[in-house]
């Protein structure tokens, strides 16, 4: 079994011997720093005590007679191997075995960069976490919003589930970007110490992606020229192209989804337990997908497709984008209002 990393930080001692997937940098420098603050008491001793290796320098008899030698300062070492499967024979589980039973005076941790190709067969006999998300939807948002309040603990800021789940949406998972904004609050005027809320969020220009979305999806299915500002606006507080994209291919499956199911039975119950949607939320994408065509529905799938190749083929991303909203407004089965007339400015 895979750990998340996240463990470590409900955890007060660590492993002999641990493995560690290093999928996110930002989320492995901090189950590292969490590792060596269970270890050692302070930054100095941390230091004296802790030696980074490549794999491809590590042997199991170095390893081994690590093991028999005391630390020249404090009590413990730590031993962080990188590209662990360039050393030879180290992550078989013989080898393994033989340096878990020498490990008994326990004065040295070994940690183990691995893939998670290698890091899954080693589960069984050596403690396994994962420095990154999973990609089940429903973990990937509960673990995203433990990180966040580990990030916001770290920089000695308190965050409502609200504001967490703000955060986690504005910025996709993206936690350099989360960390670099969480800077602006802590040193932002007026904050104190006083909990983070979302008002904060939006003094500082990041508003609830949710609800932006919801007013543009609102505004493209009536065909109201707002949608085009209110596009502008959302991606001015930070959605990457591919983001972007992700948000229509969700909303897009959504409506091709409401069009046959609309043709059936109980459709509102259907779509609501399909999507795990509210009953209202699952009422109005029917109202939407009926008055879709397949042709239509096609047709966006195209122009989804298209995009995303442009922009995973080096193209202009902005102008990618410009074209690919104008393209779907054209999709789109509202009326709008007679004669109007669209202009983007970028």
């Amino acid at each position: 079994m895979i750990h998340s990393a996240l463990q470590l930080f409900r955890e007060k001692s660590v492993p002999p011997i641990i493995a560690l997937i290093p999928d996110d940098p930002l989320l492995t420098a901090w189950s590292a720093e969490r590792i060596r603050n269970l270890l050692f008491r302070d930054p100095e001793e941390s230091e004296l005590n802790t030696e980074m290796q490549s794999g491809m320098n590590v042997s199991v008899e170095y390893l081994m007679s690590l093991l028999k030698e005391r630390p020249l300062f404090g009590k413990k070492r730590l031993l962080w191997v990188t590209q662990s499967e360039k050393s030879p024979g180290l992550l078989e589980k013989k080898s393994l075995s033989s340096l878990l039973s020498s490990s008994s005076n326990g004065s040295l941790t070994v940690v183990l960069e691995i893939s998670e190709r290698k890091a899954e067969p080693l589960s069984e006999l050596i403690r396994v976490f994962r420095a990154g998300l999973p990609k089940q939807p429903k973990s990937r948002t509960m673990e995203t919003l433990d990180w966040i309040h580990i990030m916001a603990g770290r920089k000695n800021l308190r965050l409502s589930p609200e504001t967490a789940e703000i955060l986690g949406r504005g910025f996709s998972d993206q936690f350099g970007q989360i960390s670099s904004f969480m800077d602006r609050i802590a040193f932002s005027e007026g904050h104190g110490d006083s909990p983070v809320t979302a008002k904060d969020l939006e003094r500082l220009g990041l508003s609830d992606p949710l609800e932006s979305i919801f007013k543009i999806f609102d505004s493209w299915e009536k065909k109201d020229r707002r949608a085009f500002s209110q596009w502008e606006r959302f991606v001015e507080n930070g959605q990457t192209p591919l983001g972007q994209l992700s948000i229509w291919n969700r909303q897009w499956r959504l409506y091709v989804l409401a069009h046959f199911l609309s043709k059936g039975p109980n459709a509102v119950q259907s779509l609501a337990d399909r999507t795990k949607l509210p009953a209202f939320v699952a009422e109005k994408a029917l109202a939407v997908g009926k008055k879709m065509s397949a042709r239509t529905l096609r047709k966006g799938y195209m122009r989804l497709r298209e995009a995303d190749l442009q922009l995973k083929s080096g193209c202009d991303p902005q102008l990618t984008m410009a074209r690919f909203f104008i393209g779907m407004w054209a999709l789109s089965p509202g009326k709008g209002d007679a004669g109007q007339t669209i202009r983007t400015v970028r």
